[in-house]
Order: C-alpha cells, then structure tokens, then sequence
C-alpha cells in the first residue's frame, strides 16, 4: 500500500516558497501526501482536476484557484490533456507565521471562484497576481523579475488574508506543529498497529488530552478521526488493488474486524467495502486515488 507521505518543502531559490508549473509533459496523479505550509494552485488551461482533501472531493476547471489548509492530507488526479497547464506554490510556513502570526489560527476559504460580489472582484484580482507569478516562473528573469515575483506573491497574500480566510476556533493550549507532525509521521507509518490516542501519546512523552488537544488545534480533528482516516483510506486502496477478502483488508489496516471496516466504510463512502469494490475496481488501473 502507499504510504501517505509527509512531503518536506524544498523552497525555490531566492523566495519564501516553492512554485511549480505542471504542464502534459509533467502531468501525472499526485499521491495521498501532507506538508507543513499553506498551498495555493490554479488551473490555466487543460480538462479537469479532481481534488481529495480529508476525503473530500473537488472538481476544478481551468480557470479554477484553490487552497490547501496546512497539515490537510491531499491529492490529484487530471485528466490527461496535451493543453494541460497548472500552477501553484507551498509556503514555508515559518515565514508565513512571521509575516501573519494570526494565521496559525485562519482556515483559507479559497475554492474555485465565488458566486459574486466583493469576494468574486477579490478573486480576479487573485487570479492576476497569480498569472503574474506565472509568467515570471515561465521567463526565469533576472533581479527585476525577482522584484516582480515578489510583488505579486505578497499581493497573493494580502487578498487571501482580506478575503479568503475563516478564524478557527481558538484553541485553548498554545498550538506546537512539531508534535502534530510527529503524531502524524506516526500513525501514517503504524496504522495497522493497535494505536490509541494514549500509546501515541505516551511515544511522544505527552499526555493524551494535550495531544488530542493539539490535533483539535491544529487539524481541526481529533487523533481518533485522523487514524481512523488513514485506516480508511488505506482500506479503499487495499479494495481496489486487490482480491483480499474483506476481513483481511479490515485486520490489514488496523480495524478490529469487518463489522467495524463496515460500519466506519459506510459512514465514509455511502457503502460498504464489498459494494464499492464492485462498483469501482475497474478503474483502479486508471484511477488509484479516487471516488
């Protein structure tokens, strides 16, 4: 099964994050994964782009700008198209905490373009800074493109801190990522171990109510919603790329039995293991991430 990989940022020389552009060449699924800092994308030219963030699943078109919460599990898939173009960057997130120290307690609302009004203006306005960064990216121009990339990156942040932000409730302890990240490195690694909030805590030398405390802070979940989530997810895979019996999948993944796979599978996807295996299988070979 693939791991749900922390994916550790590597920044783009000169700048407080890293950027990308994926074109038909470069195009490919993207795997479940997580990372410490703020991502933003665009979709300029090409067919869909399917979405997953905590099993929730977005479908954007070209013309199509969206977040990624920090710490929120992730991936892709695209419809292969040879006009495919999409841009995007992740913030380090020690700068961005520097520059917004509020920010470690805002969830970005940004998800495609909003119906009208000053948030729609808002979102054109974002869309041109991001074509802008775009272009610059595309031209690998020299200190006064530089200035320009900055410019507009800076322009990015500002509107998504005037616009496109909803506070979080605020947490009652003091939020420390590090532990989140630990706890999550973790559980991605010992899903299938019989782990509780409290052997996990006790690995990290915290108690149980200050960890769970922390992922509430933090994920905006518990440590119990997000181990049952991986489970899940490891599950669906399991599902799709195999014959395994349903109650292997359900003990290989870390549930108890298939009753609790069930019941848990249901709650997620609508129905249970063996109706979506049949439903779904077929596709695994095009579609490993999905549905």
């Amino acid at each position: 099964m693939a791991e749900i990989r922390h994916e550790i940022i590597q920044l783009t020389p000169h700048f407080p994050f890293r950027d990308y552009v994926r074109t038909s060449s470069t195009m490919r699924d993207v795997a479940p994964h997580w990372h410490q800092g703020l991502e933003i994308n665009c979709l300029i030219a090409g067919g869909s782009l399917t979405v997953v963030q905590d099993g929730v699943t977005s479908v954007f078109q070209p013309g199509s700008l969206w977040a990624i919460d920090p710490r929120v599990v992730h991936s892709s898939t695209a419809e292969q198209r040879d006009d495919w173009c999409e841009y995007g960057f992740q913030i380090d997130p020690n700068f961005l905490t520097q520059l917004l120290p509020d920010s470690v307690n805002w969830h970005f609302t940004l998800h495609g373009r909003p119906a009208g009004g000053t948030a729609a203006k808002a979102y054109d306005a974002l869309w041109s800074s991001m074509m802008a960064m775009y272009r610059e990216k595309a031209s690998e121009g020299d200190d006064v493109s530089r200035l320009r990339t900055l410019s507009a990156f800076y322009r990015v942040l500002a509107l998504l801190a005037e616009h496109f932000k909803a506070p979080l409730q605020t947490p009652a302890v003091r939020v420390n990522p590090p532990l989140v990240d630990r706890a999550m490195s973790l559980i991605d690694q010992d899903f299938a171990e019989p782990l509780t909030p409290s052997s996990l805590a006790k690995q990290l030398h915290v108690s149980a109510t200050t960890l769970n405390a922390q992922f509430q802070a933090s994920l905006k979940m518990s440590v119990t919603r997000y181990l049952r989530q991986v489970r899940l997810m490891k599950a669906r895979e399991l599902l799709l790329t195999s014959n395994k019996p349903i109650d292997y999948v359900a003990t290989a993944v870390g549930f108890a039995n298939q009753r609790a796979l069930a019941r848990n599978f249901k709650g997620w996807k609508g129905m249970t293991p063996s109706a979506y295996r049949k439903a779904y299988k077929r596709f695994h070979k095009n579609d490993r991430v999905y549905f």
